[in-house]
C-alpha cells in the first residue's frame, strides 16, 4: 500500500496572498486545524494552521531559540494576544506560514509505513506532493490511513472466510 491509496485529493487550501483573518475563517468553517498554502501555479509552498498563528500570538521573546520558557509572569495577556488576532488578520497567508517542508511532504508512491512514521512524527495531515516537483497532489491523514488499513483488513478478513 502507498500514500495514493489514503490521499485527501481535494482538500481545502489557502493561497499565500490570501488574508490570515480569511484563513482562519475557512479553517473554523470547515472545522480543519491546517491547511496546505499553494501558490497559483499549483505548488505547495507551505501549510498554514492553528499551531502556526499560535505561536506568532506568544511574545518575540517566547519564540526564539532558548527564549522563555515560562511565561507565568504575564498576568492578564490574553488582551494582548486578542489584539494580535486582530493586528495579524488583513496580513498575507504567507506571512504566517510553516515553510519548512522538506521533512514533510510525502509522495504518491511513498510506502505505507512511512507515511505512518511521518505522521506520528510531524503531526497530520502531510502534504503530498509530486516525486520530482512541489506540484500538489493532496494530503495525507492519521484518519485516511486507518481508514484504508481498516479496509484491507476486511479484504483479508473475506479472503481467509473463504479459504
Amino acid at each position: 500500500m502507498s500514500c495514493k491509496e489514503a490521499l485527501i485529493p481535494s482538500p481545502y487550501k489557502v493561497s499565500p496572498e490570501q488574508p490570515v483573518k480569511d484563513a482562519l475563517a475557512m479553517l473554523d468553517q470547515h472545522q480543519i486545524r491546517i491547511a496546505p498554502v499553494v501558490d497559483a501555479t499549483g505548488e505547495l509552498v507551505g501549510m498554514f494552521g492553528l499551531n502556526t498563528m499560535m505561536e506568532d500570538l506568544l511574545p518575540v521573546a517566547a519564540q526564539i531559540e532558548d527564549g522563555l520558557e515560562d511565561l507565568d509572569f504575564l498576568v492578564g495577556g490574553a488582551p494582548g494576544a486578542a489584539k494580535k488576532i486582530r493586528k495579524l488578520g488583513p496580513t498575507p497567508v504567507r506571512n504566517h506560514m510553516n515553510s519548512e517542508l522538506e521533512e514533510l511532504v510525502l509522495h504518491p508512491d511513498t510506502p505505507i509505513l512511512e507515511v505512518i512514521r511521518k505522521l506520528t512524527r510531524y503531526g497530520s495531515p502531510l502534504p503530498v506532493v509530486e516525486e520530482n516537483s512541489m506540484k500538489f497532489v493532496g494530503l495525507v491523514s492519521e484518519q485516511t490511513c486507518l481508514k484504508r488499513l481498516h479496509e484491507i483488513l476486511a479484504d483479508v478478513e473475506r479472503e481467509e472466510a473463504g479459504q
